[in-house]
């Protein structure tokens, strides 16, 4: 207390207490690729340009009406679903496709520091001030070293990745899919025509889909893409067969493989849940998104809490605010349940001490309804309403 002399009454703030959780914009996409003919005043290459569900702005991807590139078809895809605030990165064409691919995977420039292609990404928060959630590269994540360089970047951000399989045979895809084992990417397959009959990569409508849903109040992160209408396709490039109930129709191979596709069932519906996870505790994109959202929620939201002192106001502060995160979550459907606590034996006196302090939470995201089975039985009990 100040030994200074004081007479009267004063007035003071107590900053403890419980804070809000935010939970942050979870459908917030990046798309690299080309567009040789977009206006280079809006469109500039290297720098990522935010594009607010302004279709104007979109169509100056395609100044000549060519459709050139990937980046104009991929985006009218994802209008197609649901117009949205996304961020575009521009690639330049190289003078073959090797070139194209070296400046898509990008880097660092070694004197300016400036950097392109996948690189870029890591410039889109400072640049827009919006955290990128959904990450695609449509045309270009069938090839291994664009998906290897792109799948670190999104373990950074804690991002889905949409990629595609190559090639136009089942064989072709489930090979491609046989590389890769992180919870983080959905792979899709085959191609798809647009209102145009062009072909252009499953993973573009997808990834419009998952904006959509996110931005569904009924929805949201916690929910699953699949089985949700197509919009703006005349069909997939081969034809997937489906019959429910068919464990050997292609639809149900490709599922079997973790490959999301397209299925002719009352329209085109979108017919996958699974992420590319070596681990099955991750085996659903919806678990995935869950646990990053809300991971994401509670780190942002703890930022008033660094560098404060270690008090037990401080403790109950920190675990208050996330128990009511979760119960904010629960309500909203995206969890079953959740609980936050801090450990005593994690936090002794000489760790607390020593500037440490050790928090933790747990949570049961909803179960997703991939197996629906339903079980007939014969019996003869009703025979006597013939007597009634």
């Amino acid at each position: 207390m100040s030994s200074q002399f004081k007479h009267g009454i004063f007035g003071n703030t107590d900053n403890s207490g419980v804070r809000p959780m935010q939970m942050a914009d979870t459908s917030f996409a990046v798309v690299v690729g080309t567009a040789p003919d977009a206006d280079p005043a809006t469109y500039p290459y290297k720098k990522p340009v935010l594009i607010a569900g302004n279709v104007h702005k979109l169509a100056k991807l395609d100044m000549v009406g060519a459709a050139k590139g990937t980046l104009f078809d991929a985006l009218t895809a994802i209008y197609d679903q649901k117009r949205c605030a996304i961020c575009v990165i521009r690639v330049e064409e190289g003078a073959d496709e090797a070139a194209t691919i070296a400046n898509i995977i990008g880097g660092v420039d070694p004197v300016t520091g400036e950097k392109s292609g996948i690189e870029a990404i890591l410039d889109v928060q400072a640049v827009t001030g919006k955290q990128p959630r959904l990450l695609s590269v449509p045309g270009y994540l069938n090839n291994q070293s664009v998906l290897t360089k792109l799948l670190p970047i999104a373990t950074r951000l804690r991002c889905k990745v949409f990629g595609e399989c190559p090639g136009n045979t089942y064989e072709e895809a489930v090979t491609y899919r046989q590389l890769w084992g992180d919870k983080r990417l959905e792979l899709f397959w085959p191609r798809m025509k647009n209102a145009h009959g062009r072909l252009v990569p499953m993973s573009a409508f997808m990834l419009g889909l998952e904006i959509q849903k996110d931005q569904d109040p009924n929805d949201g992160y916690s929910a699953s893409i699949s089985n949700r209408k197509v919009n703006g396709t005349l069909g997939t490039e081969i034809p997937i067969d489906y019959v429910d109930g068919d464990t050997n129709c292609m639809a149900h191979l490709l599922n079997e493989n973790q490959i999301t596709t397209v299925i002719l069932d009352d329209g085109y519906r979108s017919w996958g849940n699974l992420s590319c996870s070596d681990d099955p505790k991750w085996q659903f994109n919806s678990h995935v998104r869950v646990n990053d959202m809300i991971l994401d929620m509670i780190t942002s939201s703890l930022k008033w809490a660094r560098d404060r002192k270690i008090l037990a106001t401080f403790v109950e502060d920190v675990t208050d605010s996330i128990q009511n995160g979760l119960n904010a979550e629960v309500r909203a459907g995206h969890l079953y349940g959740g609980g936050a606590w801090a450990d005593p034996d994690l936090n002794p006196p000489e760790s607390i001490i020593a500037g440490n302090f050790y928090v933790d939470y747990d949570f049961t995201p909803p179960g997703i309804a991939q197996n629906i089975t339903v079980t007939s039985h014969f019996v003869n009990d009703y025979a006597d309403v013939i007597f009634e």
